[in-house]
């Protein structure tokens, strides 16, 4: 009878918690633009021109350069935080050059406290050349902008910094 019960408890208890896990939001599709905004707000001015920055950054043959806004990410353990599913969905929209794979990808979260960390970035392994230390900075300007609302303002400065530092790295690197 003990063991019955137990082993009611330990499945409901294994049962359960996987219906308490906070799932994600679906992946948006790339649009007109490098920039989708699914909670920012961000003016039509800076999505513009972050478009322009961005596609002169793929003509070039450099990387692929997008930023997600999007609300509802939330941080459910290391294999499904914000990290994990900006870096799937830059899989899912095929970012990158087929052949070389270089893209960087942004992920704005308007709808975290500032200490959950609102803005990330991913990397794809073929910009090994393009790390931490290159884009610390704007990580920093582009969090300073977004933990004081103002994603307009993130948004200027995550392609005005990619732009600059992406493209010096290149000159080195191609």
């Amino acid at each position: 009878m003990r063991i019955a019960s137990l082993l009611v408890v330990l499945f409901c208890t294994v049962s359960c918690s996987s219906d308490v896990s906070v799932k994600q939001p679906s992946f948006p599709q790339l649009g007109k633009y490098w920039v989708i905004d699914n909670g920012c707000n961000f003016d039509s001015e800076s999505v513009r021109l972050a478009d322009e920055v961005f596609e002169k950054l793929r003509q070039g043959r450099i990387a692929e350069v997008a930023v997600v806004c999007q609300k509802g990410i939330r941080n459910n353990g290391p294999m499904d935080d914000d990290k994990i599913w900006v870096r799937d969905w830059g899989r899912h929209v095929k970012l990158g050059d087929v052949k070389e794979n270089r893209a960087v990808v942004w992920l704005i979260r308007p709808d975290v406290k500032p200490e959950e960390h609102r803005v990330a970035i991913t990397v794809s392994e073929w910009l090994y050349w393009y790390t931490a230390i290159d884009y610390r900075e704007a990580l920093e300007e582009a969090a300073s902008y977004a933990n004081s609302n103002d994603f307009s303002g993130a948004l200027d400065s995550i392609a005005r910094n990619n732009d600059s530092k992406l493209r010096e790295r290149w000159k080195t690197h191609r």
